[in-house]
């Protein structure tokens, strides 16, 4: 009777312990995994960055022309129906030189940017022939009384957080002062 005890203990404390192993690992949490952002970095093509931006289509190349110091180069895409442009830059320095323009402008804008971009929902051409230096097409513009589209600060808020949400970037918001 002893040894039947003995194995029926033996065979009893074996499945103990394996229902324990199987209950331990199916309660063990999982550790979630972060997306990993894409990398950008100073001098990358705008259309490589523009590319990156999950949902936008329609990625084309723009025409830097004269473009001031730093400007590597000019991309756009269509993101949430609005067309974005996103330019390059070859240095920080280049990048936050375009603020002065922010502020020559003296009109709000909300825009997304990261390591060597920046991206703009377009509203009209002024702002990328003012940092490419198309004088000869802002006069044109000027001479037929073009006039810009009303802005739509709330789109270019949510279009600025996906594309600085996608890309590991920040959204700014410039306001003029008076």
């Amino acid at each position: 009777m002893k040894s039947i005890l003995g194995v029926a203990s033996a065979v009893l404390l074996a499945i103990s312990l394996a229902s324990c192993g199987s209950t331990a690992a199916a309660t063990s949490p999982s550790s979630p995994t972060a997306t990993p952002k894409p990398t950008t970095y100073y001098g990358e093509t705008a259309t490589a960055i523009a590319a990156l931006i999950p949902d936008c289509t329609d990625v084309k190349a723009g025409d830097v022309a004269k473009g001031g110091p730093g400007l590597v180069s000019i991309g756009s895409c269509v993101l949430g129906g609005r067309t974005v442009d996103v330019y390059s830059w070859a240095d920080r320095s280049a990048e936050v030189s375009m603020g002065t323009l922010l502020r020559a402008n003296k009109e709000a804008v909300t825009y997304a940017s990261g390591t060597g971009w920046s991206a703009f929902v377009r509203r009209d051409m002024t702002f990328q022939w003012q940092l490419t230096n198309q004088a000869d097409k802002l006069l044109a513009a000027a001479w037929n009384h073009a006039s810009a589209t009303a802005p739509d600060l709330p789109g270019e808020l949510e279009v600025s957080k996906k594309i600085a949400d996608a890309l590991g970037g920040q959204v700014n918001q410039y306001q003029p002062t008076s």
